[in-house]
């Protein structure tokens, strides 16, 4: 018996380390704010995507002015893990470029959070997609929808979509962009209106990208760079 009872504790242990080992990848001082779990390489194992926030007092600033009364502008990270069929999590991509924005914008306080407010990440068909929303309470009537599809690929997280949504509160007015970096297509729909009768007008055309975006180089300048392709 107390051999039987001895094998369990050690499967037991060795399993619950195997399952939280991607832990001892959280710098001290940082917290998990979201994560989600999903096959990413396609072997049938699911995997796991990670956002941490740092939790650093002095980041928290009192705001005079407009918006909430303090502004949390910890940086915040993504960490990507595969998981292998002995319940190990092997680290496999970072980005701490400030891609992932911090709760608050210390230039924009009426910004709301961009990704747990409307936001977030998920895994679906083997594709890490993290979507952002840019909604203000003040000073903009304009609100912006990302969201980015990466695939492990090249023996990195590359990114092959985009979609953009833009919605003007005032107007109704709506805008669609989305882009296939796949096959290098960019379709742009304008004359969208939830108030009046739309008479959308969509646009295709070729973009040139020599080399894909890699999620552990994109940095919060991405957004506006590919709005530009």
């Amino acid at each position: 018996m107390k051999y039987v009872t001895l094998i369990f504790l050690i499967f037991f242990v060795t399993s619950s380390w195997g399952q939280n080992s991607y832990t001892k990848e959280i710098p001290k001082n940082w917290k998990i704010i979201s994560q989600v779990n999903g096959d990413l390489n396609k072997d049938r194992i699911e995997d796991l995507a990670v956002i941490i926030e740092k939790t650093d007092t002095s980041n928290i600033l009192k705001n005079e002015g407009l918006g909430a009364p303090s502004l949390n502008i910890n940086p915040r990270e993504i960490l990507v893990f595969f998981k292998d069929d002995q319940n190990n999590y092997v680290l496999i991509e970072k980005n701490a470029m400030g891609f992932i924005h911090s709760e608050n914008d210390e230039e924009s306080t009426c910004l709301a959070d961009p990704l747990m407010i409307d936001g977030g990440i998920k895994i679906s068909n083997n594709i890490l997609i993290i979507h952002f929303n840019y909604w203000l309470s003040c000073g903009s009537w304009e609100v912006n929808d990302a969201s980015y599809k990466f695939r492990f690929q090249s023996n990195s997280f590359e990114l092959i979509g985009f979609d953009h949504f833009s919605f003007n509160r005032a107007t109704t007015e709506e805008t669609r962009t989305s882009i296939n970096f796949s096959t290098k297509k960019k379709e742009v729909t304008i004359g969208l209106n939830q108030s009046e009768e739309s008479k959308p007008k969509t646009t295709k055309s070729t973009i040139k990208v020599n080399e894909l975006y890699n999620l552990k180089n994109c940095n919060q300048n991405t957004y506006f760079e590919i709005l530009k392709l």
